[in-house]
This record gives structure tokens, sequence and C-alpha cells, in this order.
């Protein structure tokens, strides 16, 4: 494989992907969806790179992301064979609620393609809305500590 850091990965995620296209797809369709409200805005994109440097993509592998058009592409086409429900499924959405949050609007068009990529990945609408939730809370928490004691 060699295309990401393998213990960065199995730190956030709890194993590897079982092959270099699972990765792609994965990241793919957090692309598909935080382009779902008609762009990736340019915040969006840095955030889906630093998340890609954080488990130590390849420069080849970025570039494709970021070479990807997502213009017709349909998630289910793209979403990697996840256990339904499980672990990484439900780390797919927060991160890409993570992400489509970045330019400061978590959009309809995003949270549509949440709902139908948590519908497709098996991760109930009870399970979705907490996660939403915890995005929401660790984003408030990380500006109030900023608030409190600075940068």
């Amino acid at each position: 494989m060699g295309k990401y850091q393998e213990s960065a990965v199995v730190q956030r995620y709890g194993k590897t992907p079982s092959s270099d296209e699972e990765i792609a797809k994965y990241l793919q369709a957090l692309k598909v969806i935080i382009g779902a409200d008609g762009e990736v805005a340019e915040e969006e994109m840095n955030a889906l790179r630093k998340g890609m440097k954080r488990l130590g993509a390849s420069e080849d592998l970025v570039k494709m992301i970021e070479g990807f058009n997502i213009s017709g592409v349909k998630l289910e086409t793209v979403l990697p064979s996840l256990t339904p429900g499980g672990k990484r499924a439900r780390y797919l959405l927060k991160d890409a609620i993570e992400i489509a949050r970045a330019d400061g609007t978590y959009a309809q068009g995003e949270k549509d393609a949440v709902v139908k990529a948590a519908d497709l990945l098996g991760v109930s609408q009870e399970t979705r809305k907490a996660i939403e939730s915890l995005v929401e809370l660790e984003h408030a928490s990380k500006h109030l500590r900023k608030a409190i004691f600075g940068k």
C-alpha cells in the first residue's frame, strides 16, 4: 500500500483499509459530500488536505483527490465497503461533517449528503444525529478554549 502512514490510520480508525482503492473511495466520498452544496470551498479543501496530511497520505494520493472531479458523481459509487454501522462508517460521517463545516457553514446540501451516506453505510438516524451533535460540541469547545486561553 504505502499511500498513508499506517500507524496514524490504525490509531484513528482501528485498522488499516483493505486496499488502496478503499482509501481512495473514502476520500472521494468525503469530497462528494462536502461538494453536495454545489461547491467545494477552499476552506473545505484545505481541511481535507490537512486530514490527509495528518494520516500521512502520499503526495500522489493527495493530488489524485485534489483532481477528483465530483461533477455528476453519485455518492453510492464512491463509498468504500465498510462494516454497516461500524466504527469507520461512523468516522466517515464525522470526518465529512467536520470538513463540511470548515467554511463556516454546514449547508443543507451537505447535510442531505450526510443523511444519504448514513443510510447507505447502515448508520442509524440517532447515531448520525449524535455525531452531528458531537462535532458541534467539539467546535464550540474549541472556540470557548480560544476565548478563555487564546490560541
